[in-house]
């Protein structure tokens, strides 16, 4: 517990309340078994602590710890530290996945509500959201009319599902709710024209995603696989001469010269593979509109380009 008080500490020093309340919204919209920040750093701590021991375990089977202390300190910092980076990295893209795929059930959603909204009352109206088979979206409502039976008013549960959902589209469709409430005016065409709003911005969306699928398999495929192994292929050609029977040539550089310029080169060639695989993935992420996605391109493609780099490159 010490512990976590110290973090949490640490963490509203480093951080302004707005982030973590914000990252709590997320957890409790992901149905985390974190639950809260608490929660997430309890979960992070030990996790830190078990990859540290294992990782610690693991590398003095090839290293003395006394004979570098130094980098067992930093190596088991960094190994504590992974959890924290991949739990928040996972809440935040499960976060974003989920709001991805209410916002594609909305449209859909607002055209069948459409049919009964000005027939009900506002607290009719959510309670009958909240029984179409509409997943995730239909427990946004729930919880909305479950705090309405709680005393809440329209005003403040309408607000509360804006703020834990963060979804411009999702905004909209219940500013239209919240205007229906307090004007008492009818809503179903407002409905019906957001809804096809929405339905031809995402057939728009799709008509890009499909222009862009070829660019996005091409820089998939270039990254990961054609580059590093055409790289690592003519690396591994040129490894194979014998510096040494060359003799000067005309050059003009001796064989230790000529060595040294071409461990150089194998060195920046092996830079250039991973900062390719980093800067496809960014563009990757950018194209998707989710500058977030750039992580998972990164964690993906870039093992994989070192991995296929030096296969090619032993291929002599």
């Amino acid at each position: 517990m010490d512990a976590i008080i110290l973090f949490e500490n640490a963490s509203k020093f480093l951080f302004k309340e707005e982030k973590i309340n914000s990252f709590e919204d997320k957890l409790f919209l992901n149905e985390s078994r974190m639950k809260n920040f608490k929660g997430f750093l309890f979960y992070s701590i030990a996790e830190g602590i078990g990859i540290m021991t294992l990782g610690i375990i693991g590398l003095a089977q090839f290293i003395p710890i006394t004979q570098k202390i130094e980098l067992f300190l930093v190596f088991s910092i960094g190994l504590f530290f992974i959890p924290f980076c991949t739990n928040y990295l996972f809440q935040d893209i499960l976060f974003e996945n989920r709001k991805r795929i209410k916002e594609e059930l909305l449209s859909d959603l607002l055209l069948e509500a459409s049919v009964f909204t000005d027939e009900l009352s506002m607290i009719q109206i959510i309670k009958r959201i909240s029984e179409l088979d509409f997943p995730l979206l239909r427990n946004d409502f729930e919880q909305a009319h479950v705090q309405l039976r709680n005393g809440a008013s329209i005003e403040e549960v309408i607000e509360r599902m804006q703020k834990l959902n963060k979804s411009k589209a999702l905004n909209r469709a219940t500013d239209i709710l919240l205007h229906g409430y307090r004007s008492g005016a009818r809503i179903s065409s407002l409905l019906k024209e957001t809804a096809e709003d929405l339905l031809e911005a995402k057939a728009i969306f799709k008509e890009r995603q499909a222009v862009m699928l070829v660019t996005k398999y091409t820089l998939l495929l270039a990254a990961g696989l054609i580059v590093p192994a055409i790289l690592g292929s003519i690396i591994g050609l040129v490894s194979g001469m014998n510096f040494e029977a060359m003799g000067e040539l005309s050059l003009g550089l001796s064989t230790q010269a000529r060595k040294e310029l071409f461990n150089t080169a194998i060195y920046g060639t092996t830079i250039y593979v991973f900062e390719y695989a980093l800067i496809s993935s960014f563009f990757l992420a950018l194209q998707e509109g989710n500058k977030k996605n750039f992580w998972i391109y990164a964690i993906t493609l870039t093992p994989i380009a070192g991995i296929v780099f030096f296969i090619a490159k032993s291929l002599k």
